[in-house]
């Protein structure tokens, strides 16, 4: 049986070598939880904000951001906030990650990364988690390309010389984003936000994102289209205007080059019954 945490729920076994669904927990944040996983776990944040703590230091982890866990390491979460956090999950057998860490010429069967933070660079392996925990049919192959971008993929390092009032503030705006994604944003409001020049909050936007503001809506906007395609029957056209994106032309061109294929074929690539709103 596969779980992600030991003692943890029991995930639906889609073939022998993994289990996927998804996962849901609350936390305080003054108040840490210790959990230890049980195989090689791949999770997607699709909803809710937690601090995370593994091998490396404690890191915030929101909507967007990929988590890797791997097997038998203890871990460490904070929630923020009263609302429950909402993960896809993949849980692996052993067997798989040796034969992948092996094929990629690794000898540590580590995840080399804990946290992904959401950005366009990471949208192809966002995407792929919400597709295989969608999917019931037996999805090893696109599980075993999402573990090889696993081992990969390395997390962007913040840089240290930053402001921390800077820091804080942009990150401010950043959460900003992810809860208010279809509406217009321009870069002046955004740099008031923060209280920086524009050029001042591009930089420490970067620094702490590795993309510009502008590339980053456009990630979220293409993640919450992604997760609409798969949860909802809502149409293609009026999906895209909902999510922020005005031209349907550049809303294709856009999903096409993040996930590899069209929005109509992303939908019936997952393969799940669509629920309702």
């Amino acid at each position: 049986m596969f779980s992600v945490e030991v003692d943890g729920p029991v995930l639906s076994p889609r073939s022998p070598v993994y289990g996927a669904g998804e996962a849901f927990f609350r936390a305080r944040a003054d108040r840490a939880v210790d959990r230890r996983y049980a195989f090689h776990s791949i999770g997607a944040v699709v909803d809710g904000e937690f601090d995370y703590a593994a091998r490396g230091g404690r890191v915030t982890a929101g909507r967007g951001a990929v988590i890797f866990g791997t097997g038998a390491e203890d871990f460490r979460v904070w929630i923020h906030g009263a609302r429950r956090v909402h993960r896809s999950v993949i849980a692996v057998d052993p067997t798989l990650v040796a034969e992948v860490t092996a094929d990629c010429g690794l000898d540590d069967e580590r995840f080399p990364s804990e946290v992904l933070p959401p950005s366009r660079a990471t949208l192809s392996i966002y995407g792929l988690i919400r597709r295989i925990t969608a999917s019931p049919a037996d999805q090893t192959e696109a599980v075993i390309r999402l573990l090889a971008a696993a081992f990969t993929t390395r997390a962007v390092r913040y840089r240290s010389e930053i402001d921390q009032g800077a820091r804080r503030r942009v990150n401010e705006v950043v959460r900003d984003l992810q809860l208010r994604y279809a509406e217009a944003h321009t870069l002046e409001q955004m740099a008031a936000a923060a209280n920086l020049s524009r050029y001042h909050f591009i930089r420490v936007f970067q620094s702490l994102t590795d993309e510009t503001p502008r590339q980053h809506l456009i990630g979220i906007r293409l993640r919450a289209a992604a997760d609409r395609l798969i949860e909802t029957r809502e149409p293609i056209t009026q999906l895209a205007l909902h999510v922020g994106f005005n031209d349907i032309s550049h809303f294709n061109t856009a999903f096409r080059q993040a996930f590899g294929m069209s929005p109509r074929a992303w939908r019936r690539a997952a393969a799940v019954r669509m629920r309702a709103l």
